[in-house]
Protein backbone atom coordinates (compact mmCIF):
# COMPACT_ATOMS: atom_id res chain seq x y z
CA UNK A 1 0.00 0.00 0.00
CA UNK A 2 1.07 3.58 -0.45
CA UNK A 3 1.78 6.14 2.31
CA UNK A 4 -1.78 7.50 2.50
CA UNK A 5 -3.33 4.02 2.69
CA UNK A 6 -0.90 2.92 5.41
CA UNK A 7 -1.61 6.00 7.52
CA UNK A 8 -5.39 5.55 7.13
CA UNK A 9 -5.19 1.91 8.18
CA UNK A 10 -3.05 2.68 11.21
CA UNK A 11 -5.32 5.49 12.44
CA UNK A 12 -8.67 3.76 11.71
CA UNK A 13 -9.20 2.73 15.38
CA UNK A 14 -9.30 6.41 16.24
CA UNK A 15 -12.22 7.19 13.91
CA UNK A 16 -14.91 6.02 16.36
CA UNK A 17 -16.30 8.38 19.00
CA UNK A 18 -14.78 7.23 22.35
CA UNK A 19 -17.28 6.12 24.98
CA UNK A 20 -17.10 6.91 28.66
CA UNK A 21 -14.59 4.12 29.28
CA UNK A 22 -12.15 5.47 26.74
CA UNK A 23 -11.52 2.67 24.18
CA UNK A 24 -8.49 4.40 22.66
CA UNK A 25 -5.25 2.91 24.01
CA UNK A 26 -2.89 5.85 23.49
CA UNK A 27 0.17 3.94 24.73
CA UNK A 28 -0.53 1.05 22.33
CA UNK A 29 -1.04 3.48 19.43
CA UNK A 30 2.31 5.10 20.24
CA UNK A 31 4.06 1.72 20.44
CA UNK A 32 2.61 0.76 17.07
CA UNK A 33 3.75 4.02 15.58
CA UNK A 34 7.28 3.67 16.96
CA UNK A 35 7.47 0.04 15.76
CA UNK A 36 6.39 1.14 12.28
CA UNK A 37 9.02 3.89 12.34
CA UNK A 38 11.77 1.35 13.01
CA UNK A 39 10.83 -0.93 10.09
CA UNK A 40 9.99 1.69 7.46
CA UNK A 41 12.14 4.30 5.78
CA UNK A 42 12.91 7.62 7.53
CA UNK A 43 10.47 9.65 5.42
CA UNK A 44 7.64 7.16 5.95
CA UNK A 45 8.24 6.90 9.68
CA UNK A 46 8.39 10.68 10.06
CA UNK A 47 5.05 11.10 8.29
CA UNK A 48 3.31 8.46 10.45
CA UNK A 49 4.73 9.83 13.71
CA UNK A 50 3.61 13.33 12.76
CA UNK A 51 0.10 11.98 12.11
CA UNK A 52 -0.03 10.27 15.50
CA UNK A 53 1.18 13.41 17.24
CA UNK A 54 -1.67 15.41 15.74
CA UNK A 55 -4.29 12.73 16.54
CA UNK A 56 -3.42 12.23 20.21
CA UNK A 57 -2.10 15.63 21.24
CA UNK A 58 -4.29 15.65 24.36
CA UNK A 59 -2.50 12.58 25.68
CA UNK A 60 1.13 13.57 24.99
CA UNK A 61 3.40 15.81 27.05
CA UNK A 62 5.90 17.55 24.75
CA UNK A 63 9.22 18.11 26.54
CA UNK A 64 11.34 21.14 25.66
CA UNK A 65 14.60 22.37 27.20
CA UNK A 66 14.04 24.82 30.05
CA UNK A 67 14.95 28.34 28.88
CA UNK A 68 17.37 28.76 31.80
CA UNK A 69 19.29 25.69 30.64
CA UNK A 70 20.04 27.25 27.25
CA UNK A 71 23.21 29.33 26.83
CA UNK A 72 22.51 33.06 26.35
CA UNK A 73 22.57 34.32 22.77
CA UNK A 74 25.80 36.20 22.13
CA UNK A 75 26.60 38.78 19.44
CA UNK A 76 27.90 37.23 16.24
CA UNK A 77 31.53 38.05 15.48
CA UNK A 78 32.55 39.19 12.02
CA UNK A 79 34.63 36.76 10.02
CA UNK A 80 38.37 37.26 10.24
CA UNK A 81 39.59 38.52 6.85
CA UNK A 82 41.94 36.25 4.97
CA UNK A 83 44.33 39.03 3.96
CA UNK A 84 44.94 42.77 4.30
CA UNK A 85 46.95 45.27 2.30
CA UNK A 86 48.55 48.41 3.74
CA UNK A 87 48.59 51.79 2.00
CA UNK A 88 49.44 55.38 2.87
CA UNK A 89 46.57 57.79 3.37
CA UNK A 90 47.12 60.99 1.38
CA UNK A 91 48.38 64.04 3.30
CA UNK A 92 47.59 66.84 0.86
CA UNK A 93 49.81 69.80 1.74
CA UNK A 94 50.71 68.38 5.16
CA UNK A 95 54.03 66.65 5.76
CA UNK A 96 52.97 64.64 8.82
CA UNK A 97 49.60 63.41 10.09
CA UNK A 98 47.87 60.72 12.10
CA UNK A 99 44.48 59.05 11.73
CA UNK A 100 42.54 58.95 15.00
CA UNK A 101 39.07 57.48 14.38
CA UNK A 102 36.34 56.60 11.92
CA UNK A 103 32.66 55.85 11.41
CA UNK A 104 31.31 52.30 11.89
CA UNK A 105 31.62 51.43 8.20
CA UNK A 106 35.19 52.67 7.79
CA UNK A 107 34.16 54.97 4.97
CA UNK A 108 34.94 58.17 6.92
CA UNK A 109 38.19 58.67 8.85
CA UNK A 110 39.38 61.66 10.87
CA UNK A 111 42.87 62.71 11.91
CA UNK A 112 45.14 65.65 12.48
CA UNK A 113 48.24 67.21 10.95
CA UNK A 114 51.58 67.43 12.78
CA UNK A 115 50.46 65.21 15.68
CA UNK A 116 53.42 66.10 17.89
CA UNK A 117 53.86 68.65 20.62
CA UNK A 118 53.80 72.11 19.09
CA UNK A 119 52.28 70.96 15.78
CA UNK A 120 49.58 72.96 13.99
CA UNK A 121 46.89 70.30 14.54
CA UNK A 122 44.65 70.96 11.54
CA UNK A 123 41.79 68.47 11.09
CA UNK A 124 41.88 66.01 8.18
CA UNK A 125 38.94 63.95 6.92
CA UNK A 126 39.23 61.06 4.48
CA UNK A 127 36.33 59.43 2.65
CA UNK A 128 36.92 56.04 1.06
CA UNK A 129 40.66 56.57 1.39
CA UNK A 130 40.68 60.00 -0.29
CA UNK A 131 41.46 63.25 1.52
CA UNK A 132 38.29 65.37 1.32
CA UNK A 133 38.75 67.99 4.07
CA UNK A 134 41.71 69.91 5.47
CA UNK A 135 40.22 72.23 8.06
CA UNK A 136 42.32 75.02 9.54
CA UNK A 137 41.15 77.17 12.42
CA UNK A 138 42.45 79.63 14.96
CA UNK A 139 42.60 78.61 18.58
CA UNK A 140 44.20 75.96 20.78
CA UNK A 141 45.44 72.67 19.37
CA UNK A 142 42.57 70.18 19.14
CA UNK A 143 42.67 66.44 18.55
CA UNK A 144 39.55 64.86 17.03
CA UNK A 145 39.09 61.29 18.25
CA UNK A 146 35.84 60.08 16.66
CA UNK A 147 33.59 60.82 13.68
CA UNK A 148 30.25 59.54 12.36
CA UNK A 149 29.04 58.89 8.82
CA UNK A 150 27.56 62.41 8.62
CA UNK A 151 31.07 63.83 9.04
CA UNK A 152 30.55 65.24 12.56
CA UNK A 153 33.74 64.72 14.58
CA UNK A 154 34.43 65.34 18.26
CA UNK A 155 37.55 65.84 20.34
CA UNK A 156 39.23 68.14 22.81
CA UNK A 157 42.18 70.44 23.33
CA UNK A 158 45.55 68.80 23.91
CA UNK A 159 47.11 71.49 26.08
CA UNK A 160 46.00 73.86 28.81
CA UNK A 161 42.49 73.52 30.19
CA UNK A 162 40.60 70.64 28.57
CA UNK A 163 37.82 71.96 26.33
CA UNK A 164 35.45 70.00 24.05
CA UNK A 165 35.36 70.71 20.31
CA UNK A 166 33.34 69.56 17.32
CA UNK A 167 33.86 69.50 13.56
CA UNK A 168 30.66 70.18 11.58
CA UNK A 169 30.02 71.56 8.13
CA UNK A 170 33.73 72.09 7.56
CA UNK A 171 34.13 74.20 10.73
CA UNK A 172 35.76 73.51 14.09
CA UNK A 173 33.88 75.08 17.02
CA UNK A 174 33.60 74.75 20.78
CA UNK A 175 31.02 72.46 22.29
CA UNK A 176 29.07 73.93 25.19
CA UNK A 177 30.52 73.34 28.63
CA UNK A 178 34.01 72.24 29.55
CA UNK A 179 35.90 68.98 29.49
CA UNK A 180 36.46 66.33 26.86
CA UNK A 181 34.33 64.97 24.01
CA UNK A 182 35.49 61.43 23.31
CA UNK A 183 33.00 59.61 21.07
CA UNK A 184 29.95 60.17 18.87
CA UNK A 185 27.41 57.70 17.50
CA UNK A 186 25.44 57.75 14.26
CA UNK A 187 22.52 59.57 15.91
CA UNK A 188 24.84 62.41 16.97
CA UNK A 189 24.92 61.61 20.71
CA UNK A 190 28.30 62.66 22.12
CA UNK A 191 30.00 61.03 25.12
CA UNK A 192 32.74 62.65 27.14
CA UNK A 193 33.67 63.82 30.59
CA UNK A 194 33.96 67.13 32.40
CA UNK A 195 37.58 66.64 33.32
CA UNK A 196 40.21 69.12 34.40
CA UNK A 197 43.84 69.21 33.40
CA UNK A 198 44.53 66.95 36.40
CA UNK A 199 42.25 64.27 34.94
CA UNK A 200 39.52 64.35 37.59
CA UNK A 201 35.96 64.71 36.44
CA UNK A 202 32.73 62.86 35.72
CA UNK A 203 31.14 61.45 32.55
CA UNK A 204 28.85 63.75 30.61
CA UNK A 205 26.95 63.66 27.32
CA UNK A 206 25.58 66.00 24.70
CA UNK A 207 22.33 65.10 22.90
CA UNK A 208 23.76 66.80 19.81
CA UNK A 209 26.62 69.10 18.93
CA UNK A 210 24.38 72.11 19.69
CA UNK A 211 23.14 70.86 23.10
CA UNK A 212 24.19 71.67 26.64
CA UNK A 213 26.15 68.92 28.41
CA UNK A 214 24.33 66.61 30.83
CA UNK A 215 26.23 65.13 33.79
CA UNK A 216 26.01 61.43 34.57
CA UNK A 217 24.19 60.58 37.83
CA UNK A 218 26.91 59.28 40.14
CA UNK A 219 26.13 56.19 42.27
CA UNK A 220 26.70 56.50 46.00
CA UNK A 221 30.38 56.51 46.93
CA UNK A 222 31.69 57.38 43.46
CA UNK A 223 33.14 60.83 42.88
CA UNK A 224 34.91 60.75 39.49
CA UNK A 225 34.94 58.86 36.24
CA UNK A 226 35.74 58.61 32.55
CA UNK A 227 33.57 58.03 29.47
CA UNK A 228 35.21 55.65 27.01
CA UNK A 229 32.79 54.98 24.17
CA UNK A 230 29.14 55.17 23.12
CA UNK A 231 27.01 52.49 21.46
CA UNK A 232 24.49 53.04 18.69
CA UNK A 233 21.60 52.66 21.15
CA UNK A 234 23.00 55.56 23.20
CA UNK A 235 24.63 53.61 26.03
CA UNK A 236 27.78 55.30 27.32
CA UNK A 237 30.52 53.01 28.64
CA UNK A 238 32.19 54.50 31.71
CA UNK A 239 34.59 53.70 34.50
CA UNK A 240 33.90 55.31 37.89
CA UNK A 241 36.08 55.81 40.95
CA UNK A 242 35.70 56.89 44.54
CA UNK A 243 38.11 56.14 47.37
CA UNK A 244 38.66 52.37 47.29
CA UNK A 245 35.80 51.93 44.82
CA UNK A 246 36.35 51.25 41.14
CA UNK A 247 34.14 49.73 38.48
CA UNK A 248 32.61 49.74 35.01
CA UNK A 249 29.15 51.27 34.59
CA UNK A 250 26.72 51.64 31.70
CA UNK A 251 24.90 54.96 31.42
CA UNK A 252 21.81 54.16 29.36
CA UNK A 253 19.98 56.51 27.02
CA UNK A 254 17.00 56.77 29.41
CA UNK A 255 19.29 58.12 32.14
CA UNK A 256 19.58 54.97 34.23
CA UNK A 257 22.98 53.76 35.42
CA UNK A 258 23.82 50.05 35.46
CA UNK A 259 26.74 48.59 37.41
CA UNK A 260 28.62 45.85 35.56
CA UNK A 261 29.66 42.94 37.72
CA UNK A 262 33.35 42.17 37.23
CA UNK A 263 34.56 38.74 36.09
CA UNK A 264 34.98 36.17 38.83
CA UNK A 265 38.44 36.28 40.47
CA UNK A 266 40.75 33.35 39.91
CA UNK A 267 41.45 33.16 43.65
CA UNK A 268 39.21 33.89 46.60
CA UNK A 269 41.46 36.65 47.96
CA UNK A 270 41.69 38.63 44.74
CA UNK A 271 40.11 41.99 44.08
CA UNK A 272 39.12 42.60 40.46
CA UNK A 273 39.52 45.93 38.66
CA UNK A 274 37.89 46.55 35.27
CA UNK A 275 38.91 49.32 32.88
CA UNK A 276 36.88 49.46 29.64
CA UNK A 277 38.62 50.33 26.39
CA UNK A 278 36.17 50.35 23.47
CA UNK A 279 32.94 48.90 22.06
CA UNK A 280 33.17 46.61 19.03
CA UNK A 281 31.01 43.92 17.42
CA UNK A 282 28.42 44.16 20.22
CA UNK A 283 31.05 43.65 22.96
CA UNK A 284 32.83 45.92 25.44
CA UNK A 285 36.57 45.21 25.42
CA UNK A 286 38.18 45.77 28.80
CA UNK A 287 41.42 45.32 30.66
CA UNK A 288 40.90 43.32 33.83
CA UNK A 289 43.38 43.33 36.71
CA UNK A 290 43.23 40.82 39.54
CA UNK A 291 45.04 42.07 42.64
CA UNK A 292 45.84 39.85 45.60
CA UNK A 293 44.68 41.24 48.92
CA UNK A 294 46.05 42.79 51.05
CA UNK A 295 48.95 43.26 48.62
CA UNK A 296 49.66 46.94 49.17
CA UNK A 297 53.35 46.20 48.64
CA UNK A 298 52.83 44.80 45.17
CA UNK A 299 53.49 47.13 42.24
CA UNK A 300 50.82 47.56 39.59
CA UNK A 301 52.90 45.50 37.18
CA UNK A 302 52.07 42.29 39.04
CA UNK A 303 48.33 42.81 39.12
CA UNK A 304 47.89 40.21 36.39
CA UNK A 305 46.33 42.34 33.64
CA UNK A 306 44.28 40.32 31.14
CA UNK A 307 42.03 41.17 28.23
CA UNK A 308 38.34 40.31 28.51
CA UNK A 309 35.20 41.31 26.65
CA UNK A 310 31.65 41.77 27.95
CA UNK A 311 28.26 41.36 26.24
CA UNK A 312 25.82 43.86 27.83
CA UNK A 313 22.71 41.98 26.67
CA UNK A 314 23.49 38.61 28.25
CA UNK A 315 25.85 40.01 30.91
CA UNK A 316 28.47 37.52 29.79
CA UNK A 317 32.24 37.87 30.20
CA UNK A 318 34.68 36.11 27.87
CA UNK A 319 38.40 35.92 28.56
CA UNK A 320 40.62 36.78 25.61
CA UNK A 321 44.38 36.85 26.24
CA UNK A 322 46.59 37.13 29.30
CA UNK A 323 49.00 39.42 27.45
CA UNK A 324 47.28 42.79 27.08
CA UNK A 325 49.82 43.99 24.49
CA UNK A 326 49.27 41.04 22.14
CA UNK A 327 46.66 42.96 20.14
CA UNK A 328 45.50 46.57 20.04
CA UNK A 329 41.97 47.72 20.88
CA UNK A 330 41.13 50.55 18.45
CA UNK A 331 38.81 53.14 19.94
CA UNK A 332 38.36 56.82 20.79
CA UNK A 333 41.48 56.92 22.98
CA UNK A 334 42.98 60.15 24.19
CA UNK A 335 44.64 59.24 27.49
CA UNK A 336 47.82 57.41 26.45
CA UNK A 337 46.05 54.12 27.17
CA UNK A 338 47.08 52.62 23.83
CA UNK A 339 50.40 51.28 22.67
CA UNK A 340 52.36 50.73 19.46
CA UNK A 341 53.66 47.52 17.94
CA UNK A 342 56.41 46.68 15.50
CA UNK A 343 54.09 44.02 14.06
CA UNK A 344 50.57 45.44 14.46
CA UNK A 345 47.65 43.19 15.41
CA UNK A 346 44.02 43.86 16.38
CA UNK A 347 41.10 41.91 17.78
CA UNK A 348 38.44 40.74 15.35
CA UNK A 349 35.82 39.27 17.65
CA UNK A 350 37.86 37.09 19.99
CA UNK A 351 40.47 36.30 17.36
CA UNK A 352 43.67 38.26 16.75
CA UNK A 353 44.33 39.51 13.22
CA UNK A 354 47.89 40.41 12.24
CA UNK A 355 48.34 43.37 9.91
CA UNK A 356 51.05 43.75 7.25
CA UNK A 357 53.71 46.41 7.68
CA UNK A 358 53.87 49.63 5.72
CA UNK A 359 57.64 49.73 5.74
CA UNK A 360 59.34 53.12 5.93
CA UNK A 361 62.17 52.77 8.44
CA UNK A 362 64.12 49.96 10.12
CA UNK A 363 62.29 50.64 13.41
CA UNK A 364 58.73 50.79 12.06
CA UNK A 365 56.11 50.94 14.81
CA UNK A 366 52.36 51.22 14.39
CA UNK A 367 49.50 52.56 16.45
CA UNK A 368 46.11 51.18 15.34
CA UNK A 369 43.34 53.65 16.15
CA UNK A 370 40.37 52.34 14.18
CA UNK A 371 38.68 49.19 12.88
CA UNK A 372 35.32 49.03 11.10
CA UNK A 373 32.53 46.88 12.52
CA UNK A 374 32.88 44.37 9.67
CA UNK A 375 36.68 44.29 10.17
CA UNK A 376 37.30 45.18 6.54
CA UNK A 377 38.87 48.61 7.14
CA UNK A 378 41.61 49.27 9.70
CA UNK A 379 43.47 52.54 10.16
CA UNK A 380 46.31 53.91 12.22
CA UNK A 381 49.70 55.52 11.93
CA UNK A 382 53.33 54.63 11.35
CA UNK A 383 55.10 56.18 14.34
CA UNK A 384 58.65 55.10 13.60
CA UNK A 385 61.44 56.54 15.69
CA UNK A 386 60.98 59.88 17.41
CA UNK A 387 57.87 61.59 16.09
CA UNK A 388 59.46 65.03 16.26
CA UNK A 389 62.28 63.88 13.97
CA UNK A 390 60.36 61.78 11.43
CA UNK A 391 57.00 62.50 9.82
CA UNK A 392 54.06 60.47 11.10
CA UNK A 393 52.33 58.63 8.26
CA UNK A 394 48.61 57.73 8.41
CA UNK A 395 47.94 54.18 7.23
CA UNK A 396 44.87 52.35 5.95
CA UNK A 397 44.58 48.58 5.81
CA UNK A 398 42.00 47.15 3.40
CA UNK A 399 41.04 43.59 4.26
CA UNK A 400 39.07 40.90 2.48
Amino acid sequence: MNEDEYGTLLLRPLDAEPDATGRIDVAKAMRNGLRARRVRTWSTGAAVTAGLAVAVTSGILVLRPHPEALPPPLPADPGVPAACTAAELPLGTATSASVNGGDPTGSVLVGETEPVAGGDGDVLVWRDGKLTEHVTYSGPTVSMTDINTAGIAVGATTEGNVMPYVLHDGTVTRLKGIGNAAAINEAGLIAGDAETIQGEGAPQRWASWTAEPEAMPMPAGYTAGTAWDVTEDGTIITSLYGGELSGMFLWHRDGTVEAVQAPQPEKDDQKVYVEPRAYHYGWIYAEVRMLLEPSTRQPAAVRNPRMFRYDPSSKTWEKLLDQVTAAQIPGPHRKADWFIQGEPAVYVGKQVMSLPLLEKYPDDSFGVSFISENARIVAGSNLSGIAAERPVQPVIWRCR
